[in-house]
């Protein structure tokens, strides 16, 4: 199991988790849900010191609009 650090770069509020994990490993493309219930596309990944990093596109309530989402910020 991997833990990921997260950012969120639409700004997501304190009670937004700050980790992520998972068994498979990630890429940038991908949608993960959050212990919050909440859906995110995974926008780039960041290589620090103290771990990986996943940054976020703005959140949805569900997997296929979160993958619409994360293209409109893809394009931006």
């Amino acid at each position: 199991m991997r833990t990921y650090k997260l950012k969120y770069n639409y700004g997501e509020g304190d009670g937004a988790p700050k980790t992520f994990s998972s068994e498979r490993p990630i890429d940038v493309g991908d949608i993960i849900e959050l212990d919050n219930g909440m859906w995110h596309g995974v926008m780039d990944i960041r290589n620090l010191k103290s771990g990986i990093q996943l940054i976020l596109a703005k959140s949805d309530q569900s997997e296929a609009d979160a993958r619409i989402l994360l293209q409109q910020s893809l394009d931006d």
